[in-house]
C-alpha cells in the first residue's frame, strides 16, 4: 500500500514561530504573560479536588482561589495540541513515531533505549528548571517578549547545550537521500 504524498504547509515553520511570539506579546500588552506551566498546577488541582477533596481542601496552594480557575494559558495550550494534530492530519504528515531517522542512524533502533533517553532527557529538563527557580518555557517565550536582558545569555546558553548533546547523541548525520554519511 502506498502512503498518501503530504502536502506543503500554507506557511513556513518560522512564520508561525514568528505569529506565535507576536501572540505572546499581544498578551503582555493585553493583560500579562501566557503562563502555561501554572496550568498544570491549576489542573492537578482540579483532579485532586475530585479524587481527594480533604487533602486538597486543607493544601496552602491548591486551595489559594488562584489555583482554582482555567485561565487563557489552559487554552492556548488546548488550542496548541488541537490545531497541531489537526495541521498534521490535514497536511498527511501525522503518524505514530517511536524513533526518528537520526535516531536509527546513530543507535541501530532500539526503542526502549530510545525512551529512555527522552525520559532522562526531560528529569534533567526538569530538574533545572527547579535549579532556577521557574521554567524554560517562561524564560523563552516571557523573557524575550519582555525584552529582559536575562533572556540573552540563557538563550545562548540553552540552545549551545542543546548543540553539544546533539552532536554527542547524533555524531552520524543524514545525507539529503535520508540514508546518512
Amino acid at each position: 500500500m502506498k502512503e498518501p504524498s503530504s502536502q506543503t504547509p500554507p506557511v513556513p515553520w518560522w512564520t508561525a514561530g514568528i505569529l506565535l511570539g507576536l501572540v505572546q506579546v499581544l498578551a503582555i500588552g493585553l493583560a500579562s504573560s501566557l503562563d502555561v506551566s501554572s496550568q498544570l498546577v491549576i489542573a492537578d488541582a482540579k483532579t485532586l479536588e475530585h479524587v481527594a477533596p480533604e487533602y486538597a481542601e486543607n493544601h496552602p496552594l491548591i486551595s489559594d482561589k488562584e489555583y482554582n480557575k482555567f485561565g487563557y494559558g489552559s487554552w492556548l495550550g488546548i488550542g496548541l495540541v488541537l490545531g497541531a494534530f489537526f495541521a498534521a492530519l490535514h497536511l498527511r504528515m501525522w503518524k505514530v513515531r517511536a524513533t526518528s531517522a537520526w535516531w536509527r542512524r546513530n543507535h541501530n533502533d532500539p526503542v526502549l533505549l530510545r525512551l529512555i533517553a527522552g525520559f532522562c532527557g526531560g528529569l534533567c529538563a526538569m530538574l533545572g528548571a527547579g535549579l532556577a527557580c521557574g521554567g524554560v518555557i517562561g524564560q523563552f517565550i516571557g523573557g524575550w517578549a519582555q525584552l529582559s536582558l536575562s533572556a540573552v545569555p540563557f538563550t545562548v546558553a540553552v540552545f549551545g547545550s542543546g548543540m553539544l548533546v546533539a552532536y554527542l547523541i547524533y555524531p552520524k548525520t543524514l545525507a539529503k537521500d535520508g540514508r546518512g554519511q
